[in-house]
């Protein structure tokens, strides 16, 4: 693969490959033609005659749960393939389901050699060497914006941060974005960036997702197609069983994330972290860019005070009926909920709130992040806020 306008002509001229096109439909549309022969397809490490879901009855027949593992120079000359694009495109977007968790304990409905419960672990899961990855492409520019299924904030403990990360089915630690139910409504802001991504980026690669149907899959569907007119370079496809939309992949790649993004980020040396980090707790009064509304504001500086017994409330334009969830049902028409701050968790990394009787954890990246004035609002604010004084 070469320069830039070669690959987006090359793209162009291929279409979606069809499952019946043979072993083409296990590598991807860059492979379809001059290395499909020479590339082998995966080898089968579990084989499950199932669907991949009990809640996704309706996709073709023969896709199963069972998984793949590439080969070893297989994987190695997709890679290559990957490194080249990354470094190609203007603006990668990594769009994550609940398949990089498993590693970190937390379950997914999906079928798995594994299991699809994981170790049920929810606010107290580490990160895994996948979460790790992401964060390191970002820091090298690699990655600009990530899209989660998943409520876990593990990106944020990685050290992804959190004006970055669209948390679009809502998050165990954003009390103003709490997890969306099936029939419930996307927060507006999340569900407008969604969009954006879905129009502009260049690349998207996509792990552990099945791909079964949810509305933010528009981000995938949308960059495979203008690939098709050489306005993006694609979709990137990690995942160890196959999904519907194989097909659309300009790469497409097969094993477990931990381990493919350990080889990616060896080809581009990049380190990853030895261990993962203690929590220290951090200042819980600081002063932010933020105005009493927790819009971010250019000429506001207000003091932040999530000290324990403080008083606050969820800022204007939060989430609570539109997510749906039964027990927030008495909180639904109240425009600005008030509490007070509860104590810091190490364990969960977030800080305790109490919001008329019902408690929510704020992760306390959030601290930073607002310190920063990275993202256009905060979650949360003090009910007699406090501003800087100039003389």
């Amino acid at each position: 693969m070469e320069g830039k306008a070669n690959l987006l002509k090359q793209l162009s001229k291929q279409p979606f490959i069809d499952h019946d096109d043979g072993s083409i439909f296990w590598h991807g549309r860059l492979y379809a033609r001059q290395l499909c022969k020479k590339l082998t397809p995966p080898e089968t490490t579990w084989k499950c005659p199932a669907r991949p879901r009990d809640d996704h009855d309706d996709g073709p027949a023969w896709l199963t749960a069972s998984e793949y593992q590439d080969r070893d120079d297989v994987l190695d000359s997709k890679l290559d393939g990957l490194v080249q694009l990354l470094m190609m495109s203007s603006k990668t977007v990594v769009y994550t389901g609940a398949g990089i968790s498993r590693a970190a304990g937390i379950g997914q409905a999906a079928r798995g050699k594994y299991g699809g419960s994981g170790k049920n672990k929810t606010t107290t899961a580490v990160p895994s060497t996948t979460h790790y990855a992401l964060a390191a492409l970002f820091q090298h520019s690699l990655v600009h914006s990530w899209v989660q299924q998943n409520h876990d904030g593990l990106p944020q403990k990685a050290g992804f941060p959190q004006e970055h990360i669209n948390e679009v089915h809502g998050s165990w630690y954003d009390p103003s974005n709490p997890v969306v139910v099936y029939s419930g409504t996307l927060k507006e802001r999340e569900c407008e960036w969604m969009v954006h991504d879905a129009k502009t980026a260049d690349l998207v690669l996509v792990l552990g997702t099945s791909l079964g149907g949810l509305n933010a899959d528009q981000i995938v569907h949308s960059t495979a197609r203008r690939s098709l007119r050489r306005k993006s370079l694609g979709a990137v496809l990690i995942n160890l069983q196959q999904t519907e939309h194989d097909g659309s992949a300009s790469i497409r790649l097969f094993g477990e994330s931990d381990e493919i993004l350990t080889k990616l980020l060896q080809k581009l040396d990049i380190a990853l972290p030895a261990s993962p980090p203690p929590y220290p707790e951090l200042p819980r009064r600081v002063l932010v860019p933020y105005n009493a509304d927790g819009k971010r504001s250019d000429t506001a500086k207000m003091w932040l005070d999530l000290s324990t017994g403080s008083a606050v409330k969820l800022a204007k334009g939060h989430n609570i009926a539109g997510a749906g969830q039964p027990d927030y049902d008495h909180l639904n028409d109240i425009a600005e909920p008030q509490g007070h701050v509860g104590r810091w968790d190490r364990k969960t990394a977030a800080i305790r709130l109490r919001i008329r009787d019902t408690g929510f954890l704020l992760g306390q990246w959030w601290i930073e992040a607002a310190q920063r004035g990275g993202p256009p609002t905060i979650p949360v604010v003090n009910i007699f806020p406090e501003f800087e004084m100039h003389e």
